[in-house]
């Protein structure tokens, strides 16, 4: 093997084992409003700078440097201060700071401490880190979003005050994507290659009967009505015979008979009224509106087309298979039938974010769609799991 040849088959396996590797992300500034200490637990924080007591500052790279608060404990990953730091408490230190109080195991009293700086749109700005009372102090920077980055979650996330529903109907044919989601034991963000999103959908069917193949009615033969003028006709051909007779006395013309052509055509035009008269009157016997009433009452009598609506929930997400360094995204799509919903009211007046509630049963478990007082979209919960609309 040449080295070109070598060459190509080590970028070509540096290739595959960085696609095979799950990507890791800096947390933002504008991720998730953090309103009450609890929120931090399954929440991993990911700086992107870092500044010691003496002013010195660095640059950290996606996932250097990682804070983990789980139930009972404070995960650090990487850097010095790595380990695992028991919590004794979280709780809200004025307004804008909430303290996460650490133990040391071996000395009680040497206790550290995460200190997380929220800003005054309850979002985390940076965070101050000390492992003990013995060691110094290191903050932590969040990455704020570029103008770029803004404009695509847009694109890719439901926010929190987009999507209003006024009335039931008006969630059919909307697709809910959630920027944030709350496991039962993780906090993190959801990006567009994670492709989460609730489709709820409408189906109308509407269901006709067969039409009946009308068969053609055969004509029947007209039936031959005597004519009124006919006998007018013959007393009148009757008293110009008796005409003739009579100048017939008085002068003999031998074996022919004359006629007057003035005469001839006069009878001809008598005949010809008569008959339109005869064809007129045929025509008034007929029974039309009696036909008319018919075809009404049986159109009348044809029902109307049938609609079955069905309504259901396409869930789609990719979900990572393997671990951090070894894995790949599997695509799953999920349809969920519903079976029915109702909207609820809290009965809390503090309730602002989760005012109403959207309780929809699916063959696959319930959907809760909460909304704010505005009537938006503010969170959806499924499975034990919630899903946080950008901005909330």
């Amino acid at each position: 093997m040449n080295l070109q040849t070598k060459i190509l088959v080590f970028f070509l396996f540096l290739g595959l084992s960085v696609q095979a590797q799950k990507k890791v992300y800096y947390t933002h500034v504008s991720d998730r409003k953090f309103t009450e200490p609890h929120e931090l637990y399954g929440y991993t924080l990911i700086p992107n700078e870092w500044e010691d007591a003496n002013g010195r500052r660095g640059k950290l790279a996606a996932g250097e440097v990682k804070f983990s608060i789980v139930r009972g404990y404070l995960r650090v990953v990487g850097g010095k201060a790595e380990g695992m730091y028991g919590i004794n408490r979280i709780e809200l230190e004025g307004r804008n700071v909430i303290r996460v109080s650490l133990l040391d195991a071996k000395d009680p009293a040497n206790q550290g401490s995460l200190k997380v700086i929220i800003d005054d749109n309850q979002y985390i700005d940076a965070y101050i880190f000390r492992r003990s009372r013995n060691a110094d102090e290191i903050i932590y920077y969040q990455k704020g979003l570029s103008a770029r980055q803004k404009e695509s979650n847009k694109e890719f996330f439901t926010d929190e005050n987009e999507l209003i529903l006024a009335e039931d109907a008006d969630l059919w044919g909307k697709t809910i994507r959630p920027f944030f989601v709350l496991t039962r034991s993780i906090c993190h963000r959801l990006y567009p290659q994670d492709s989460v999103s609730f489709q709820f959908i409408e189906e109308i069917v509407v269901k006709e009967k067969p039409k009946k193949e009308e068969k053609p009615i055969a004509a029947k033969p007209a039936k031959k009505e005597k004519k009124k003028g006919a006998k007018k006709v013959e007393e009148e051909e009757d008293e110009f015979e008796d005409e003739f007779e009579d100048e017939q006395e008085e002068e003999d013309f031998g074996f022919f008979k004359v006629v007057d052509e003035e005469e001839a055509a006069l009878e001809q035009a008598i005949e010809e009224e008569t008959t339109e008269e005869t064809e007129e009157a045929v025509e008034e016997e007929t029974p039309v509106e009696n036909k008319t009433e018919a075809k009404a009452s049986k159109v009348a009598k044809e029902k109307a087309p049938k609609e079955k609506r069905s309504y259901k929930v396409i869930y789609k997400h990719n979900e990572w298979v393997g671990d951090s360094e070894d894995g790949y995204m599997d695509e799953k799509e999920d349809e969920l039938v519903i079976k029915k919903w109702k909207r609820l009211t809290s009965r809390y007046d503090g309730d602002k974010n989760t005012r109403y509630v959207l309780e929809i049963t699916t063959n696959k478990g319930e959907i809760f769609l909460y909304m704010n007082e505005k009537n938006a979209v503010s969170m959806l919960e499924f499975q034990g799991n919630r899903y946080l609309m950008r901005g909330y």
